[in-house]
C-alpha cells in the first residue's frame, strides 16, 4: 500500500496521473490552437476551422472504427489502403452508369466483406493481428492498381461532389455531419450497450472474457468489421472531395489514425480508452498539420514530425501504462 502511494506521488507518477484523463489531450489540443492562433493571423478564420473539420472528417471517421478494434488489444494498419480500394470500387462503378444511390451501400459492403477477411486470417490462420492486417494493407494496395492499371477514373456527379465538399447553411462541412453521427453512434455503442461493454471486457482479459461466456471471435469479427466499414466511408469521403478515385489515395497516411488513437488515450494493450479521447487525438494531429501548413512548413519537415508525433504517442502510452517504472 505505501509503495503504490509513493509511486503515486512521484514525479513520475504524477505525469502518469495526468496523461491517463482527457484533460492533457485538451490542454495540447487548446494549446496549439492558441500558439497558432497568434503566429497566424488566418488560423482561426471561420474558413480555416472548417477546413480542419472537412481534413479531420476522413482520419476522425477512420479513427473511430480503429478505436474498436484497438480497445480489443488489435490493430488495423489496412483502412487508408481500403478506403483507396472502396474509392476505386464507386469510381468503376459510376464510370459503368450504376445508380449513384445504390453505389454508396455496395461500397459499404466491399468494406464490410474486407473487415471479414481480416478478421478471419487472425482468428482461423492464427496470424498476428498487426501482421495480419499489414499483409492485407500490400494486398489492397495492389489491387487498387491491378484493376485499373494505374489510372485515375474521375468522378463527376452533382450528389458526390456534395458527400465530399457540400456545406450546410453554407458553411458546415457535410462531411463534418458524418463524422459526428459516426462519433456519437460508436460512443452510444460503447457505453450503453452490450456490445460496448464485451468489447471492453475482451480487450481487458481475451482468456477472462472467453471463460465468461462472451463469444471472443464474434466480437472480433464484429470489432474488424467496424473498422472496416467507417474505411469505406472514409474512403466515399476522401474519393467524392478528389473528384476521382485514385489508386495511391491515402498512401504514406496508415499510421495516422493509429497515432491520433493512442493519443487520445488508448493503449496498445486494450481494454482501456474512450471514443471521445479518439476524437481529440484526431483533431490534435489535424490542427498540428494544417498549423505548420499556415506557416508554409516544408512538407519534408511534416513528414518527419508525423513520425516524431507517432512515436510520442506510443511514449505517452508508455507513460500511461506504467511500463517505464517497470523497467
Amino acid at each position: 500500500m505505501e509503495k503504490r502511494l509513493e509511486r503515486k506521488n512521484s514525479p513520475l507518477g504524477a505525469v502518469q496521473t495526468f496523461l491517463r484523463g482527457d484533460v492533457s489531450t485538451l490542454f495540447a489540443l487548446f494549446g496549439m490552437i492558441a500558439l497558432f492562433g497568434i503566429l497566424s493571423p488566418y488560423f482561426l478564420t471561420v474558413k480555416n476551422i472548417m477546413s480542419i473539420g472537412s481534413y479531420a472528417s476522413i482520419q476522425g471517421i477512420m479513427a473511430a472504427g480503429l478505436t474498436c478494434c484497438m480497445l480489443l488489444g488489435g490493430m488495423d494498419v489496412s483502412q487508408f489502403s481500403l478506403a483507396g480500394l472502396c474509392g476505386m470500387f464507386m469510381g468503376l462503378m459510376y464510370e459503368a452508369g450504376m445508380n449513384e444511390w445504390l453505389i454508396i451501400p455496395l461500397t459499404l459492403i466491399i468494406g464490410i466483406l474486407a473487415g471479414c477477411i481480416n478478421a478471419t486470417i487472425v482468428e482461423k490462420l492464427k496470424i498476428s493481428v498487426m501482421i495480419a492486417t499489414m499483409g492485407m494493407q500490400f494486398v489492397i494496395r495492389g489491387f487498387c492498381y491491378i484493376i485499373t492499371g494505374g489510372a485515375y477514373v474521375y468522378i463527376k456527379s452533382d450528389m458526390f461532389n456534395f458527400i465530399g465538399s457540400g456545406k450546410l447553411f453554407g458553411v458546415f462541412p457535410f462531411c463534418l455531419l458524418v463524422m459526428i453521427i459516426v462519433y456519437i453512434v460508436i460512443w452510444y455503442a460503447l457505453k450503453y450497450t452490450k456490445f460496448g461493454r464485451n468489447l471492453y471486457a475482451c480487450g481487458g482479459n481475451l482468456r477472462a472474457a472467453s471463460l465468461a461466456g462472451i463469444n471472443t471471435t464474434a466480437m472480433r469479427y464484429k470489432a474488424h468489421m467496424i473498422s472496416s466499414f467507417c474505411a469505406a466511408i472514409g474512403g466515399i469521403i476522401m474519393t467524392s472531395q478528389q473528384t476521382a478515385a485514385m489508386c495511391n489515395a491515402g498512401e504514406g497516411n496508415d499510421m495516422d489514425c493509429i497515432a491520433a488513437v493512442i493519443l487520445g488515450g488508448l493503449g496498445l494493450a486494450g481494454g482501456k480508452g474512450k471514443v471521445t479521447g479518439t476524437l481529440i487525438g484526431v483533431l490534435i494531429i489535424c490542427v498540428l498539420f494544417n498549423g505548420m501548413t499556415m506557416l508554409n512548413v516544408q512538407v519534408y519537415w511534416q513528414k518527419v514530425l508525423k513520425g516524431v508525433v507517432l512515436l510520442l504517442a506510443v511514449f505517452i502510452d508508455s507513460l500511461r501504462s506504467g511500463l517505464l517504472k517497470k523497467a
